[in-house]
């Protein structure tokens, strides 16, 4: 047995330890980098992804660009306004850090005569008097209108290439300066979209949101525990251990160089609520001791003698939920789970050496109420469990139909994404997306690898241009696309450029002859970046357009009437065709991490039987811990299926995430059944005594886990406001299933029929 004063010395020197390692975390916390990339939350194994690597080195990438979208209610051609818009494209062409800039006023039509090349512009800006006929020759252009122009002729679009970089300063910097210089030419309206824009913005909220989620997870916190404790110690010492968790968490990260990306945001909430939960569980049980009038001694060693194994097996069934993750083949997603299941043992580590000496080195806190059966929570519960025994064949039945509605809505159920589904609808930065949706061909690329299979034959032949027309129409076609850029592009330009730069002969050569006419011409047109779209050897080409965002699902759909028609419309001996691109990636990679959710959510249950079983012994124990663990996942596919909330990279997760922190109470009230079964009680009295010491912390800590994921709804990012409801929703739909269907299966399943029905028409009586 220890002494007093060996107590008092250990309790001192954890509490020095954590002190220290606490002070350490503090000084890396200036350090913390926030990352988004749209590439690392795809399969680095996937062969698909392995394709596009060689695509861009191949050519350039799909994704390294900027639309500027420009609105003026009096129309395009005015002279203020496209003075302005030509001022503005003369500062965007002299930065550094943009290749090429695509505006109204610089594109030209080429005319290639006997003295050289003669650029004729598009739009005269200092000559008002030629602006009818401008306007007539832009909207005949093929091309052009929903491109750089809209069809209402009240709004322009500036293309931005941009050079592609990795660093996050560098690109935040740009963007700021882009928008600055926007906004000093006061446009009625203005709007700025594209890869870097996104993540300049997501970083931004990623950060902003982590302050609020800390923040409000503080300000919810000292609520419940106040409700809970009503005192000043109840609050600063649970504070103490989950401010501490999560301290280590983003210190541990930071130490080993990982960036808080669109998922670890979400790690400061999971660990308030885990670590509140172990908390809450261990000083409730404290304090019901100390309500027996027991020392401080005894009663902390009964709390943490009861209650110890049962948080072990939680955090070990936390943890499992979320290293489930890591079969998910998505870097972000696989950190995400090991991370999280460290923070889970963090949190487990220092609620039983923090804690407890904490507990031990302060004076024994003034508890209100007695141990009786006729508090507040006692009575409640007793009442709840009376009205429940008698009532177990209905409260089973209204299970089945709540499970009979899921499988409706699961059958509902449909993955699909959309990237402005990313915002919400009053975010500024969702208006800018849908101003190229609504008024231009859409901001989504379009990516298409066209691949000769003779390579000695080239794109530059008559016949292979044919065939690639073939395909440019298929293009519009099917997926509604502008900006279609090919290698045909440039030999209808140079075509007509010879012929005078007339629009009616933008279109291919004739005749053999005529081809290598305009072959020898090609080169000789300015801003002609033929090596982006036709290798050196001529075989492998590349097509890009751009489509309107319509979500994974339809896109699928597209997809899939697209290689019908080119089975049917193109040579297929001709070419091998490849559909690419970053968006593509995104679309497969939501439907593969969604199916993969599911081999996660098994083996989890897998493991978790196991602890049960090795609790019980009992295959029957089994089937009764993790069916009320499984009706809450049921419950919220089905609802998601109802509400039309689709399958996607974050909505998936949620299923680990909950099932993970949900089956935590079912653990506590089992390894509770089973200490009171251990005593020699019937069933009905250990379940009652289960129900009625357990149902308390089980309905504040699901409270609190409710209310800690409701607060991501505060995020304006739409995917983890998704995460906060259905997390928030699967854990109160836990508590329903853990009060009410866990009992009713104890009650019906536990026994022998016959011992079962005799024993519950006896106890039913004096219960």
């Amino acid at each position: 047995m220890l002494t007093h004063k060996l107590r008092k010395t250990l309790s001192i020197v954890i509490l020095a330890c954590v002190g220290l390692i606490s002070l350490a975390a503090i000084s890396l916390i200036s350090q913390v980098k926030f990352d988004y990339k749209f590439e690392k939350f795809l399969p680095p194994s996937d062969e698909d992804l392995q394709f596009y690597w060689e695509h861009i080195d191949r050519f350039e990438s799909d994704n390294d660009f900027l639309l500027l979208g420009i609105d003026n209610t009096k129309g395009i051609f005015q002279e203020d306004f496209l003075i302005k818009i030509d001022s503005l494209t003369g500062i965007l062409e002299k930065k550094e850090y943009i290749e090429k800039v695509a505006s109204p006023t610089n594109i030209d039509n080429p005319i290639i005569g006997p003295l050289g090349v003669i650029k004729s512009s598009y739009i005269h800006v200092s000559q008002p008097e030629l602006y009818d006929t401008d306007s007539a020759r832009i909207y005949d252009t093929p091309g052009l209108e929903g491109s750089l122009f809209s069809e209402d002729g009240k709004k322009v679009s500036l293309f931005l290439k941009i050079k592609p970089s990795d660093d996050r300063k560098k690109n935040d910097k740009t963007i700021a300066e882009i928008e600055s210089i926007v906004r000093a030419f006061e446009f009625d309206d203005a709007h700025v979209a594209g890869k870097i824009k996104g993540a300049f913005y997501f970083i931004k909220k990623m950060e902003s949101d982590l302050l609020l989620f800390m923040s409000l997870s503080c300000l919810l916190l000292i609520a419940f525990l106040y409700i809970s404790f009503r005192t000043l110690w109840g609050i600063v010492i649970p504070m103490t251990v989950v401010g501490i968790t999560i301290l280590w968490m983003i210190a541990f990260m930071t130490l080993i160089g990982k960036p808080i990306n669109f998922m670890t945001t979400l790690l400061p909430t999971i660990l308030f609520v885990v670590c509140i939960s172990n908390v809450v569980h261990i000083v409730e049980k404290y304090l019901d001791e100390l309500r027996k009038h027991k020392t401080k001694l005894e009663a902390l060693t009964t709390a943490f003698k009861e209650i110890g194994l049962a948080t072990f097996f939680t955090a070990f069934t936390t943890a499992v939920g979320f290293l489930s993750l890591y079969t998910a083949m998505i870097m972000p997603i696989k950190e995400f789970g090991w991370i999280t299941a460290i923070g889970v043992y963090v949190a487990f580590f220092l609620s039983f050496s923090l804690l407890p000496a904490m507990l031990y080195l302060l004076k024994t806190p003034k508890v209100k109420g007695e141990h009786s059966d006729d508090s507040f929570w006692s009575i409640k519960l007793h009442r709840l469990f009376l009205w429940l025994v008698p009532r177990r064949q209905k409260v089973l039945s209204v299970v089945l139909l709540v499970m009979c509605v899921s499988f409706v809505g699961i059958h509902e159920l449909e993955f699909d994404n959309k990237f402005l589904e990313d915002y919400a609808s009053g975010e500024a930065m969702r208006n800018d997306y849908n101003f190229f949706e609504e008024n231009f061909s859409g901001f989504r690329p379009f990516e298409m690898a066209v691949t000769l299979k003779d390579t000695n034959r080239s794109f530059f032949e008559l016949e292979v241009m044919q065939e690639v027309e073939k395909i440019e129409t298929g293009i519009k076609e099917v997926y509604g696309a502008g900006f279609i850029v090919s290698p045909n592009t440039f030999i209808k330009g140079t075509r007509r450029a010879i012929k005078g730069g007339k629009n009616a002969e933008y279109r291919l050569p004739q005749s053999e002859s005529e081809l290598k006419k305009i072959k020898r011409s090609l080169r000789r047109l300015p801003k002609a970046n033929i090596r982006s779209y036709v290798t050196d050897k001529g075989h492998e080409g590349r097509i890009n357009a751009k489509v309107k965002d319509v979500g994974g699902k339809q896109m699928r759909i597209l997809n899939q009437q697209f290689d019908e028609y080119l089975a049917t419309q193109v040579n297929q001996d001709l070419f091998e065709f490849r559909v690419t691109g970053m968006p593509f990636l995104v679309d497969k990679t939501n439907k593969f991490l969604a199916n993969n959710i599911v081999y996660s959510l098994t083996i989890a249950f897998i493991i978790i039987a196991l602890i049960m079983g090795i609790l019980f012994q009992s295959f029957r124990m089994i089937i009764i811990a993790v069916l009320p663990n499984l009706l809450p996942l049921l419950v919220i596919a089905g609802f998601m299926g109802i509400a039309g909330i689709n399958i996607k990279i974050s909505t998936s997760i949620i299923f680990a995430i909950a099932f993970g922190i949900a089956v935590d109470d079912t653990i506590h009230f089992m390894s509770k059944l089973r200490i009171e079964l251990n005593k020699g009680k019937s069933i009905v009295y250990a379940l009652k005594r289960t129900y009625l010491s357990t149902g308390k912390a089980i309905i504040v800590t699901s409270l609190i886990l409710c209310s800690g994921f409701l607060i991501l709804v505060a995020s304006a990012i739409t995917s983890t406001f998704y995460i906060g409801l259905l997390v928030s929703l699967t854990l109160l739909f836990a508590v329903l299933s853990d009060l009410f269907f866990l009992p009713v299966l104890i009650l019906l399943f536990f026994q022998e029929p016959k011992k079962k029905r005799r024993l519950f028409r006896k106890k039913s009586k004096t219960v």
